[in-house]
């Protein structure tokens, strides 16, 4: 892993260079991942964005391994990359697949990236971080990386991914005011219109039902799915009335 503080500057340096209103979104995501994946030491990278229904959504990864462990979050509505997300803070796990938090996710992954020791180091995925990526003042995705062997990421790594994703959130700023009218500035500017709301809906589920913020997001994201609204509808509707009727 990365041991170079002034790599690390440099890297920075030539990505804050970029021109996002000049540059196409995908290829800024790419190039994101090319330099977190070579500076870091990763075995892969992605980034996942909220869409217009406030669920994170899978926009780059590195490779298919990536991919798959992405969908798996998506579907088991955990992992730490949801949970980066929900706490709005750096989310990792050494080993995805002895970690009791995530077993629904380590379970949902391929038979070689799961729980035999042989899959370890060989191709599949292991230690896990989540790091959110803000814009507006709170989290609108997460950059994910991993490594496919047991891993304790360090303070160190820690903090040097999470100027790579507050750099990111930045230049999606930037690229956002520049395609106003782009599918992914559409959807991020319904989640940053409908963050506070959302947030709060949160809270009330999380203090009327004795919830964790994970499992009360869940809750609100089932209900608008369930009566095919947006979620930040239903949360205004909670805050409102009370209730996800």
């Amino acid at each position: 892993m990365i041991g170079d503080s002034q790599a690390l500057d440099a890297s920075l340096g030539r990505l804050r260079a970029l021109a996002p209103e000049g540059v196409d979104v995908e290829c800024l995501l790419r190039e994101f991942m090319a330099a977190v994946e070579l500076l870091f030491g990763l075995s892969g990278a992605g980034v996942m964005l909220v869409d217009d229904e406030h669920v994170l959504r899978s926009v780059v990864t590195t490779d298919e391994r990536g991919a798959a462990l992405e969908a798996a979050q998506q579907e088991a509505g955990t992992g730490p990359c949801l949970e980066g997300f929900v706490y709005d803070r750096a989310v990792p796990t050494s080993d995805i697949h002895r970690d009791e938090r995530f077993k629904a996710v380590s379970d949902l992954l391929a038979p070689s990236q799961s729980l035999s020791e042989g899959a370890r180091g060989s191709g599949g995925v292991c230690a896990v971080l989540g790091v959110p990526i803000r814009l507006g003042g709170g989290p609108v995705g997460v950059l994910n990386v991993y490594v496919d062997e047991p891993h304790e990421w360090t303070d160190g790594e820690i903090h040097g991914l999470s100027a790579y994703a507050d750099l990111l959130g930045t230049l999606l700023g930037t690229a956002m005011a520049a395609h106003r009218n782009d599918a992914l500035a559409r959807q991020l500017q319904y989640a940053l219109d409908h963050r506070v709301v959302i947030e709060r809906a949160v809270g009330y589920l999380m203090g009327a039902g004795g919830l964790g913020a994970t499992d009360a997001f869940e809750k609100l994201r089932l209900a608008a799915r369930c009566s095919r609204r947006k979620v930040g509808d239903v949360a205004a509707a909670l805050l409102d009335h009370g209730t996800l009727d």
